[in-house]
């Protein structure tokens, strides 16, 4: 039963999360040399990192995973990480610093960009609060309840490994899926002591907060501006197309992923500019937490940053500076020298990253279905979505499109951020492509990390076109501060000049706030609450219904062996079963395709024939099977209840234990 909405619930739940995202990764970013901005901004990539690869490989040891061995695995990759640099630094190897920003902030742009991080932290906060509206908490998703399920089986067996979850659905050999969110969540479960709904809304209460502070981190180690770091945050949590699409669709790993993708800059270019053992190190490691978060954020992150690389390569072959180049270095020297150093650090990532790569492999090779979405929308609507942030919401966020004009056209300001140009063109270009032309085979297998689906593509997209309109933001700051200084009576008084700066962006800041109407929380709200209600704007009829909550909690009060399965519809809310009550449903997720056990499916069609049909008690039996809990409403509108599930009131081999309005429990007494 999902706890009681309070507000210390939530707090204690969204504290202990934060705690679990910054803390590990934080000493391991430390242990590996990694100071500033970097530091805030890749711990959370980093703690995804050694939950997410810490799990499956204590699973392949035969180890629980729980809060003392993710805990060893944490000081374990620190131990490793400050013993390796610390022997590279007492050896003459590495010389560090010249991989920090290339730019000095003053303490006050530290101070200022650090509120527009909490800003944004407390509006993603805020969005998923008002979004939570109606009678319960639980998310209604398609994939939400995978997920939900997930968390709980790795908190109650400590089985971290890549194919355990899944057993609860697709037993009994299960299915392979990174895990690395389930991992996080897990630890956050057991340590607040909270209710799985809770687990997951504290989850992600703060994911816009986590892309603002990724934006920053990329742009300080760019050497931009501290407004436009600000900017960026703000902007992060204010687009409907950044973070909140991907959680109102319940995509919840992929948008993690999402918000994470921008770190994949920070420790590129650390290495890029200084390569040594401890930023080899880092870059590994990031590599692999995009890959443990969700498999195609490592080829979103791959994309994205890839413009960095030729803008880097390009500079050196025309002989032009480039960072961490001595001058004069042969443009050609520098490709190949920034390709060999980079191999080791891949076969790293590859080596720590083996169980994922390989569980990859053999689920593409396997037999579970792949089905394109086959969009076809006209490439003018693909192009208005691009830039109005727009596609699940109606109305679009025309003042982020004023400002991602104004940071368009301000390009060349950029600096070393220009390739943030070729960036947003080459990932809205996959957007349009997948949006417009998804039904041709060509397409298809381009995009079959992303599913094919338009709503992810846009996500990436969104990464690149934030930045642009945090940049005509700051862009915007920039004139107006400018435009003031230029007037005598600025001029006459110099301590009014020095503080101009500062007052431009806080106006800049706040006509923002009033045009958009406080960043569009009301609307991204709006959006989110789709991952509650399951449906286009303005339906509310949740799968999950409360009736079906309430049986469920009567039914994890029964005392039922953890060895028994209760039989119950595949597309109704009772597929939450586990995750609230730790009872194992037959059918734990609405998905129906893949390794589906035959005797499930069976049931699913010919239970009620239970006294006629020989074939369905031996189901039963292997099953374990002695309860039936009946729920209504779908997942798929308009859905029928299962056939072998319908008109079970009155069977004469089944005791009614359990009744209300929308859920019945039945006892199997034959």
């Amino acid at each position: 039963m999902p706890a009681p909405d309070t507000f210390w619930t939530y707090f204690g739940a969204v504290a202990t999360y934060l705690a679990v995202l910054m803390v590990p990764g934080g000493i391991i970013g430390r242990a590996a040399g990694v100071r500033g901005w970097a530091l805030a901004g890749l711990a959370p990539l980093l703690s995804y990192a050694v939950t997410g690869l810490g799990g499956p490989w204590l699973a392949a040891v035969g180890l629980r995973y729980n809060v003392l061995t993710a805990a060893a695995c944490t000081l374990l990759l620190a131990g490793i990480a400050w013993g390796i640099r610390r022997l590279c630094l007492v050896r003459g190897w590495i010389k560090p610093g010249a991989e920090e920003p290339p730019v000095v902030w003053s303490t006050r742009a530290h101070w200022s960009v650090a509120a527009c991080v909490v800003v944004a932290t407390a509006l993603s906060i805020a969005v998923v609060l008002s979004a939570r509206g109606g009678t319960t908490a639980v998310f209604q998703r398609w994939d939400t309840v995978y997920h939900a399920n997930g968390i709980r089986y790795i908190a109650d067996t400590g089985d971290g490994s890549l194919i355990g979850m899944s057993k609860i659905n697709w037993y009994p050999d299960g299915s392979f899926y990174p895990n690395g969110y389930h991992l996080v969540a897990a630890l956050v479960y057991q340590i607040s002591g909270t209710s799985i709904p809770v687990t997951l809304n504290a989850v992600t209460m703060p994911v816009a907060g986590i892309f603002a502070l990724s934006m920053v981190a990329l742009v300080r180690q760019m050497g931009g501006r501290a407004v436009f770091a600000g900017c960026a945050a703000l902007i992060a949590a204010a687009a409907t197309t950044g973070a909140y699409e991907s959680v109102s669709s319940g995509l919840l790993p992929y948008a993690l992923g999402v918000v994470l993708t921008p770190l994949m800059v920070v420790s590129l270019q650390r290495f890029l500019v200084r390569p040594g053992v401890d930023t080899g190190l880092v870059l590994a490691l990031t590599v692999d937490g995009l890959l443990v978060a969700h498999s195609s954020a490592l080829f979103g992150g791959t994309l994205f940053a890839a413009p960095l690389v030729l803008q880097r390569w390009y500079r050196s072959l025309r002989g032009l500076q480039v960072d961490g180049v001595p001058e004069g270095r042969n443009g050609l020297r520098v490709i190949g020298g920034d390709i060999v150093r980079t191999v080791p650090v891949m076969v790293i990532g590859l080596a720590l990253a083996a169980l994922q790569i390989l569980g990859a492999i053999g689920f593409t090779n396997g037999a579970y279905p792949y089905q394109p979405w086959n969009s076809d929308l006209p490439v003018m609507s693909a192009l208005n979505m691009l830039a109005t942030f727009q596609q699940v919401l109606h109305k679009p966020q025309l003042w982020l499109t004023v400002l991602l004009v104004v940071g368009v056209l301000s390009f060349r300001s950029l600096g070393r951020l220009r390739w943030l140009m070729v960036s947003a063109i080459g990932l809205s270009g996959l957007f349009v492509l997948v949006t417009s032309y998804g039904a041709s085979p060509l397409v298809i297998s381009l995009s079959r990390p992303w599913w094919n689906d338009r709503f992810r593509l846009m996500a990436l997209a969104a990464i690149p076109l934030c930045l642009l309109a945090g940049h005509g933001m700051a862009e915007l700051q920039r004139w107006i501060a400018q435009l003031i200084r230029s007037v005598s009576w600025a001029k006459a008084r110099p301590k009014v000049v020095s503080r101009l700066g500062v007052a431009a962006a806080a106006v800049v800041v706040a006509l923002t706030a009033v045009f958009t109407g406080g960043f569009y929380r009301t609307a991204n709200a709006t959006a989110v609450s789709f991952l509650y209600y399951n449906g286009p704007e303005g339906e509310v009829t949740p799968p999950v219904s409360p009736d079906e909550i309430a049986a469920m909690d009567f039914l994890g009060r029964m005392g039922i062996p953890a060895d028994q399965k209760v039989l119950n519809d595949r597309l109704d809310g009772t597929a939450w079963m586990y995750a609230l009550t730790g009872v194992h449903p037959v059918a734990g997720h609405y998905d129906g395709g893949g390794p589906i056990s035959p005797d499930a499916a069976y049931l699913a069609l010919h239970f009620r024939d239970y006294d006629l049909d020989l074939r369905v008690r031996e189901a039963v039996q292997r099953l374990k099977v002695h309860h039936v809990l009946v729920g209504s409403g779908s997942i798929a509108k308009d859905a029928p209840l299962s056939a072998g599930l319908r008109d079970l009131r009155g069977r004469d081999f089944l005791r009614l234990v359990y009744d209300n309005p929308g859920a019945q429990i039945y006892t199997i007494i034959k």
